[in-house]
């Protein structure tokens, strides 16, 4: 018995894309094993990569680059998947291939994504595990804030390719669920669902919660599970048998099927549970090859079923894409528990040469030029080709705002007033300004500058209490905006002044993005923010109430180790005002961040 599936596509097409996913599998081994085994080594020390985590997103990636993305999309590729982004790049021209052997070497091609290091900018610097795949969320709000302000930030969706694993950091969620996410369309996270992780197969099956988390947060979920061989077996005698028996496997169960000899998949896969025989007469016909062919054929490796998935995406909400997949899909380490860090061997790594039709002595080789997957990459590059930016001319930064305060004040009252002093002084500069707060603005003084300039909206809400005369603090919620206000997850805040502060080398469009917080919780943002920063994203991070700032609330809100960690913090000034006057002298920014530079 022979599977079929048909293609969503044209046979021609199809065909080329898998010839072009095949050669984006072989340059991505290529380029680690070349950096471990053929580039010298003097030091002797690791140089690591990963083969198996970049197998496992493939398919996905590639499929991505070639039929689906735009010039104005934005995607946030995760850490271990460099290579294949590496590899994408190369084949659609925008890498020398000098590079394709400097992975992890001075100079070269990063570990993982950056956007300022690597010789091709990444969309999203990416690494510290759960920050790189929240920043599309922030990327997001940033683009409709420039939209909003400047009408320059374009349209275009913001993906995300996240690891299953990752998704077990707190950060994402705290992303997941923050209120003014829900809003956000352009969102696409798309969850590389290998069911593995650094150490072992996950033991439990966390789809189904998965599923429930997004969809309570106000998400599209979409479940890519079984490709086209797998669904066309499903449709014969014995096929609902099966999937509920494939469905009802533990992952550690699975896992093992990956790696067991045709022989062993039918005494295997039955079982021993009723259904056993009807699953077993199934598997029975169906040929040695087919049979190895539809145990690995997940939603996440299948063209079609990509295909169909990434149409159904609802652009009036973010949208998740929980795609299963193999780690280590097409390499001889498929699916083994400690494939993660693992390299091929030189003769395993020949048999995938010799598979994927490339010479092991010229691993860098390209497409024929007018081939069908030349032409598909052709077609890919020039679609996706972005318009060059300009660099925003730089605005004039007063010296001296013309006020001298007087009397006694905090330094926390003075921020508020300086805004708005800088404001009427230097309008062009104080539009460039947006400030952020974790639903801390009134009791960090910021409640006349949020009246005065309103809060950011990316569509006008009414304030049902503006009649109401005990109101101080008026909540005009309009696109015109200048105030964020999020939930309270200062990890969230500094996420999206990252982002905020990336505008400049996006959309030509620089902005100063203020975040306050009290600065005991600047310690807990810390990672994210220095990740921010890492990545380009100019901010000024304001912690109060502290030291001679303290506020009324008392020395609960106190903290005496944040001027320690500014001094420590490389690419940050840090700095204190002892008094009112030293917070308008520290605070207007430099001619330099609002210009068109880093």
């Amino acid at each position: 018995m022979t599977l079929t599936a048909v293609p969503a596509g044209t046979d021609i097409d199809d065909a080329a894309l898998r010839e072009v996913e095949q050669r984006v599998l072989w340059l991505a081994t290529a380029i680690v094993d070349h950096a471990n085994r053929v580039r010298p080594n003097p030091s002797g020390l690791k140089v690591g990569g990963h083969q198996a985590s970049s197998a496992s997103i493939v398919t996905l990636m590639t499929a991505l680059w070639l039929e689906q993305l735009g010039p104005e999309d934005r995607v946030s590729v995760k850490p271990h998947a460099s290579p294949v982004l590496h590899a994408l790049e190369y084949l659609l021209g925008q890498l020398d291939p000098a590079y394709l052997t400097t992975l992890r070497e001075f100079g070269g091609l990063q570990s993982y994504p950056s956007r300022l290091k690597d010789p091709v900018p990444a969309d999203y610097s990416t690494g510290s595990v759960g920050i790189g795949a929240t920043a599309p969320i922030w990327g997001a709000i940033a683009r409709r804030y420039v939209n909003t302000q400047f009408g320059t930030g374009g349209a275009g969706r913001q993906w995300s390719l996240v690891g299953d694993a990752e998704l077990d950091e707190g950060a994402v969620w705290e992303a997941v669920l923050d209120p003014m996410v829900a809003e956000l369309g352009e969102v696409v996270w798309i969850v590389d669902l290998n069911r593995q992780s650094l150490d072992r197969v996950v033991p439990t099956m966390g789809a189904t919660r998965l599923q429930g988390m997004f969809a309570a947060a106000g998400w599209q979920v979409l479940t890519v599970k079984y490709g086209a061989l797998l669904e066309e077996l499903f449709t014969r005698p014995g096929g609902a048998e099966l999937r509920d028996r494939i469905d009802e496997m533990t992952n550690a169960e699975y896992q093992r099927m990956l790696r067991r000899t045709p022989a062993e998949l039918r005494a295997q896969l039955p079982g021993d549970g009723a259904a056993a025989a009807r699953i077993g007469g199934l598997v029975a016909d169906v040929a040695d090859e087919d049979l190895l062919a539809a145990v690995r054929n997940l939603g996440g490796h299948d063209l079609a079923t990509l295909r169909t998935a990434f149409a159904q995406i609802d652009d009036t909400r973010p949208t998740v894409v929980l795609a299963y997949t193999l780690k280590g899909y097409g390499l001889a380490t498929e699916g083994h528990p400690q494939n993660h860090s693992a390299l091929l061997s030189e003769a395993q790594l020949g048999e995938l040469a010799a598979r994927v039709g490339v010479d092991p002595a010229d691993p860098w080789t390209t497409f024929e030029p007018g081939s069908a997957p030349a032409e598909l990459l052709a077609a890919a590059a020039a679609r996706l080709r972005r318009t060059e930016l300009e660099g925003a001319p730089a605005v004039a930064v007063p010296a001296d705002l013309g006020r001298t305060p007087s009397g006694t004040a905090t330094t926390q009252a003075a921020l508020g007033r300086t805004l708005l002093d800088l404001n009427r002084a230097a309008p062009e500069v104080g539009a460039r300004v947006v400030t952020v707060s974790p639903d801390v603005s009134s009791s960090t003084n910021l409640g006349g500058w949020v009246n005065k300039v309103g809060v950011w909206s990316a569509e006008d809400r009414r304030d049902w209490f503006s009649d109401d005369p005990e109101t101080i603090l008026h909540w005009r919620e309009r696109p015109s905006g200048q105030h964020v206000e999020l939930g309270i997850a200062e990890t969230n805040l500094v996420g999206l002044m990252g982002e905020l502060g990336s505008t400049w080398n996006r959309w030509d469009q620089p902005l100063l993005p203020i975040g306050v917080m009290y600065d005991p919780f600047v310690a807990r943002a810390l990672e994210p923010w220095s990740f921010g920063v890492y990545a380009g994203g100019q901010s000024i991070l304001v912690g109060t109430p502290s030291g001679v700032t303290l506020a009324p609330e008392g020395g609960a809100h106190q903290s005496i180790t944040t001027p320690s960690i500014g001094l420590e913090q490389p690419g940050v000034v840090t700095y204190e005002p002892a008094f009112a006057l030293d917070t308008e002298w520290c605070l207007p920014p430099t001619p330099r961040m609002l210009g068109a530079g880093p």
